[in-house]
């Protein structure tokens, strides 16, 4: 098949905006008990395009940080991740397959995936991702290649969103030790790129994918609490 081919068929495939019934009843529902069971705030919505593409880059502390791109926007969202999902709890596997996610497989080369995003991009569409790849205790750490080599390939503007709970998303141990409701930030960044590697269609190398990563972890890093940087607190504006 050609990549002219391909690219028609996932197109046709993965056609902009899916499911949208479905998704907005998850939309909808996340709205409702974000209301009732959180004390959540969403600051920056000045930062937001009128459409894309756009590709929308997070923090991943914990499994409901991917709520934050939901929550804090309207879009019409497209998520790529993980499809394994080893540590999760059955519960939370469940939302990626009713969002239905695209999913790709840590460690392998994943064409599929960067088709399908190609695809979504290719219709003005918003795909989100987290570069990090997985969940884990806060502060940031190393991005995986995924996020930078997509930021790369597509060359399309890049919107970050750092989403940050206090109380580490505890909603019912908040209600029942502090009398008060979890408390959540989304702070939603100034869209930047896109980030270019110069010759149309040519693979980006390790060192710019590298180089990538870093301007991508340091925008989110600046909108999420100093204790929550890591490494990436240098030049943050």
């Amino acid at each position: 098949m050609s990549r002219q081919e391909a690219k028609s068929e996932y197109l046709a495939k993965y056609r902009y905006p899916r499911n949208q019934f479905l998704r907005g009843l998850l939309r909808g529902g996340i709205g409702f008990l974000a209301k009732i069971l959180t004390d959540y705030k969403v600051y920056g919505t000045e930062n937001l395009p009128k459409k894309g593409p756009l590709l929308i880059v997070g923090n991943h502390f914990h499994f409901l940080d991917s709520i934050g791109p939901i929550h804090s926007t309207k879009y019409p969202l497209e998520f790529i991740g993980d499809a394994e999902m080893p540590n999760a709890p059955m519960s939370v596997k469940l939302f990626p397959r009713l969002w239905d996610t695209l999913r790709i497989m840590q460690g392998t080369p994943n064409l599929a995936a960067l088709r399908a995003a190609e695809a979504v991009l290719a219709q003005d569409g918003v795909l989100g991702i987290f570069p990090e790849g997985h969940v884990h205790k806060p502060p940031l750490g190393t991005p995986l290649p995924g996020a930078a080599f997509m930021a790369l390939r597509l060359g399309v503007p890049i919107l970050p969103i750092g989403t940050f709970s206090e109380d580490d998303w505890n909603i019912f141990g908040t209600l029942r030790e502090k009398g008060r409701k979890t408390r959540v930030v989304s702070r939603i960044g100034t869209p930047f790129g896109p980030l270019a590697i110069g010759e149309p269609g040519k693979l980006p190398g390790r060192d710019e994918v590298k180089a990538a990563g870093q301007v991508i972890m340091e925008k989110i890093a600046s909108l999420l609490p100093a204790s929550a940087r890591g490494p990436y607190t240098a030049d943050l504006s």
